[in-house]
C-alpha cells in the first residue's frame, strides 16, 4: 500500500512539473514571438507612417481629378445640346470709358445718346457702374461708363474683366494723372486694344500740350502709329461733338480684329453681374451684361450654389423685355438670393437640368473644402475691440458697399470696428443693435423713414446721411481723429517744463517746474521735445530741499531723476501717464 501511495505522489509531482516546464516554455516562445511581433510593428508603423505621407498626396491629386470629372459631367451631359444646330451672331463690342475726374467721360456718352435717358448723379460725378445700348450708323455698341475717383479701384477693375475695347480719355488741361497710370497697368496685364482720345480740344490756350501727352506716353509703350506705333490716337471735344465720328470708325476697325461670334441656338446662356441692390416692392434687382446666347423670361438662372427664375427683364431705359441678345445691357427679377459682383450667371430652361448642376457644384465645393462666410458678425461683444470705434454701413447697393470696406481696410482697419455692412433702408433691428453695441450708423444713397427718426430720439443714437461717398469718408476720418485727440486729453496726469540741468558722475538731474497736475514717482512719463515723444519709461526719484519726494503739486518746482535716459534739453517737457 505504502509503495502505491509513493507511485502516485510521485506521478502527480511528475504531473505539476511537466504542466510547470510546459508553461516556462511557453512564456519564453511568447516572449520571443513578442520581440519578433514588435519588431515586425514597428517597421510597420514606419511603413504606415510614410504611407500617410503619400496618402495626403494622393489625396489632393483625387479631389482635383474628381473636380475635373464633375467639371466635365456639366460639359459634356448638359450644355451639349446634339440636336441643335450652330447659328451664328456676331455680337456688338463691349466698350468701357475710362479716364480721371472731369475728364469728359459721361458728356461722351450725352452727345452718343442725345441727351436721352441719361442718369444724372448728384455732385456730377459718377459713383457706379453705368452700361449704355447705343446704335450707330455702322451697328450697335454697349458702353460701360466707369467712375473716376481714386476710390472706386475695383468698380473699374469689374468693367476691365468684361470689357473688348477701351477707350482711356485725358483733358488738355489736367494731362496724365495717377487713375490714368492705374489704367495703363490694367491694359497692359491683360492685353486689351485701346484707343486715346485727347478731350477739350477746343481750348485753344492747351493745345501745347497735345504733344507734351504723346511723349510721357510713349514711356509706357503706348506710341501713336504716326510714330511708328501701335496705339490709336484721336483728337475730340465731347462737348461740340468735334472727333467724334472718326472715334466710331476706329472702333468698329478693331471690332474685326476681335472674335466676337456666338451661338444664338443654344438653349443656355451665359452672363455678368455688374450691381445688385434690394426693393421692397421688387425684391432683388440684379444688373447683368449678356455674353453667350439668349435670355427668355422664365428661364432658371444658376450662380454658385443657387438658382431662382426671371420673372422679369427690363432694358437699361426701364421699358420691358421679353428677349436679351447678347453683350446686352439689362435688370432681371426674381431671385431670392443676391449674387456676388463679378460672378457668372448661366440661366438653363429646365428646373430639372439646373437642380443636378446645383448637386455637382456642392460636391466640387466640399471637394476643395470652400464653405459660404456671412458678411455679418455674429459675436457683438468683443474684448480685444474695446477701444475701437463701433459702426454698422447702410448703402443702397453692394458696389457702394465694396469701395467704403476696402478702403477702411487699407487706411483706417486699425481703429474701426464694423458689426454690420448690408443692402437697404434702416430697420429696427440696425437701431437695436447699434444701441446695445453703442455704434454710430452711416447711410449712402438711402432715405430714413419717419419711424426710424421717431424712435432714434429715444434711443440716442447717432445717424449721419449721405449722397456722396467722398464726404462720408471725411466723416469717417473726422470721428477717429476726435477719438485720439480726446485719449490723449485724458491720458496725461500732469506736465513738467525741464529750465535747468545739473550734470553729475551718474546721471543727469532735470530741474522742472509743474505746470498742470500732479506728477508722481511710480507713474510712467513721456518725455516730448518739438511736438514728438522722444522716450517712455519711469521716473528714478524726486527731490525738493534734498529730501525724496513721491509727488509733486501745480506750481512748485522740484529736481527729477529718469531711469536710463541721459540726453536731456532745457525746454524738454515731462508728461506722467495713467
Amino acid at each position: 500500500m505504502l509503495i502505491k501511495k509513493r507511485n502516485i505522489k510521485y506521478k502527480k509531482n511528475n504531473k505539476k512539473n511537466i504542466k510547470k516546464n510546459k508553461l516556462i516554455i511557453k512564456k519564453k516562445i511568447n516572449i520571443k514571438n513578442k520581440k519578433k511581433y514588435f519588431i515586425k510593428n514597428k517597421k510597420k508603423k514606419n511603413k504606415i507612417f510614410f504611407k500617410k505621407k503619400i496618402y495626403k498626396k494622393l489625396d489632393i491629386k483625387n479631389n482635383k481629378y474628381y473636380i475635373n470629372k464633375y467639371k466635365k459631367i456639366i460639359k459634356n451631359k448638359i450644355f451639349k445640346n446634339k440636336n441643335t444646330k450652330y447659328i451664328k451672331y456676331i455680337r456688338p463690342p463691349i466698350i468701357t470709358i475710362m479716364g480721371h475726374v472731369n475728364h469728359g467721360k459721361t458728356t461722351l456718352i450725352k452727345y452718343l445718346k442725345n441727351n436721352k435717358y441719361l442718369i444724372k448723379e448728384k455732385g456730377n460725378i459718377t459713383q457706379y457702374i453705368y452700361s449704355y445700348y447705343i446704335k450707330t450708323k455702322y451697328g450697335y455698341i454697349t458702353i460701360l461708363d466707369t467712375p473716376g475717383h481714386s476710390i472706386f479701384t475695383d468698380m473699374r477693375l469689374r468693367s476691365v474683366n468684361i470689357t473688348d475695347i477701351i477707350i482711356l480719355i485725358i483733358s488738355i488741361e489736367d494731362g496724365i494723372m495717377p487713375q490714368t497710370i492705374e489704367i495703363i497697368n490694367y491694359i497692359k496685364k491683360n492685353k486689351i486694344p485701346t484707343i486715346i482720345a485727347i478731350n477739350k480740344i477746343d481750348k485753344i490756350n492747351y493745345k501745347n500740350n497735345i504733344e507734351i501727352i504723346k511723349k510721357k506716353l510713349c514711356k509706357y509703350n503706348l506710341i501713336p502709329k504716326k510714330w511708328n506705333g501701335n496705339t490709336i490716337f484721336i483728337k475730340i471735344s465731347t462737348k461740340y461733338g468735334i472727333g467724334i465720328k472718326k472715334l466710331i470708325k476706329y472702333i468698329f476697325k478693331l471690332k474685326k480684329k476681335i472674335n466676337l461670334n456666338t451661338n444664338i441656338n443654344n438653349k443656355i446662356s451665359k452672363g455678368i453681374v455688374l450691381d445688385c441692390s434690394v426693393n421692397k416692392k421688387c425684391g432683388t434687382i440684379v444688373k447683368l451684361i449678356i455674353k453667350k446666347g439668349i435670355l427668355n423670361i422664365g428661364d432658371t438662372i444658376i450662380c454658385n450654389n443657387n438658382y431662382g427664375k426671371v420673372k422679369c427683364i427690363y432694358n437699361e431705359e426701364g421699358k420691358k423685355i421679353k428677349l436679351a441678345k447678347p453683350s446686352m445691357p439689362i435688370i432681371i427679377l426674381g431671385l431670392s438670393y443676391k449674387p456676388k459682383l463679378g460672378e457668372k450667371i448661366i440661366s438653363i430652361k429646365n428646373n430639372k437640368i439646373a437642380k443636378k448642376i446645383i448637386k455637382i457644384k456642392k460636391k466640387i465645393n466640399n471637394l476643395k473644402n470652400i464653405q459660404k462666410k456671412n458678411n455679418y458678425k455674429n459675436d457683438i461683444f468683443i474684448k480685444n475691440n474695446i477701444n475701437k470705434i463701433n459702426i454698422i454701413i447702410k448703402c443702397d447697393t453692394l458696389g457702394s458697399i465694396e469701395t467704403i470696406l476696402k478702403w477702411i481696410k487699407k487706411k483706417i482697419n486699425n481703429k474701426i470696428n464694423i458689426i454690420k455692412s448690408s443692402i437697404g433702408n434702416i430697420n429696427k433691428n440696425d437701431l437695436l443693435l447699434a444701441n446695445t453695441t453703442k455704434s454710430i450708423i452711416l447711410t449712402y444713397n438711402i432715405q430714413t423713414k419717419y419711424l426710424v427718426k421717431n424712435k432714434k430720439i429715444n434711443l440716442k443714437i447717432k445717424i449721419y446721411n449721405f449722397n456722396l461717398i467722398y464726404k462720408l469718408i471725411k466723416k469717417l476720418k473726422t470721428i477717429v481723429e476726435k477719438k485720439n485727440n480726446n485719449k490723449n486729453k485724458n491720458k496725461y496726469l500732469g506736465t513738467a517744463i525741464i529750465k535747468n540741468i545739473f550734470k553729475l558722475s551718474n546721471n543727469n538731474i532735470a530741474g522742472c517746474k509743474i505746470i498742470k497736475g500732479n506728477i508722481n514717482k511710480n507713474n510712467n512719463i513721456d518725455i516730448i521735445r518739438n511736438n514728438k515723444i522722444i522716450y517712455t519709461g519711469k521716473i528714478k526719484s524726486i527731490k525738493q530741499f534734498k529730501k525724496n519726494i513721491n509727488l509733486v503739486k501745480k506750481n512748485m518746482e522740484c529736481g527729477i531723476q529718469i531711469k536710463k535716459f541721459f540726453n536731456i534739453k532745457i525746454g524738454d517737457i515731462i508728461k506722467s501717464i495713467k
